[in-house]
């Protein structure tokens, strides 16, 4: 039974640390028009002037409008796009500390550590 245990709280804190593995990322140089057509995001984070920030689905370009469902803002009022994008530098510390926390666990829970009971 604790065998079981020991490998449920591994795969937990794998599991935590999924959520890791993507981040929030400038689009760069590029303008935020042409980056949506090309790309064409699921989901962007948007910093308009006056400092508002808006998280839009599925947004598209018209014109010199960045167009949502129901909301149009001008192109020119943009200072920055971010989008969500796969981030390696953060999910090997994520997942490298899971494993390091759930392999301290095993060794506090059972006293010994023994390679052959993972």
């Amino acid at each position: 039974m604790i065998r079981y245990r020991a490998r449920a709280v591994l795969l937990l804190f794998l599991l935590l640390n999924l959520t890791a593995c993507s981040s929030w990322q400038n689009i760069g140089p590029v303008s935020p028009g042409r980056f949506i057509e090309l790309d064409q995001p699921e989901r962007v984070r948007v910093y308009m002037r006056g400092g508002d920030q808006v998280e839009l689905e599925r947004p598209a370009v018209d014109g010199d409008e960045l167009v949502v469902p129901g909301v149009s803002m001008p192109l020119a009022d943009i200072l920055r796009l971010e989008v969500r994008r796969f981030d390696a530098v953060r999910t090997i510390k994520w997942v490298g500390s899971g494993v390091l926390g759930g392999l301290s666990l095993l060794l506090l829970w059972d006293g010994s550590f023994d390679l052959s009971r993972l």
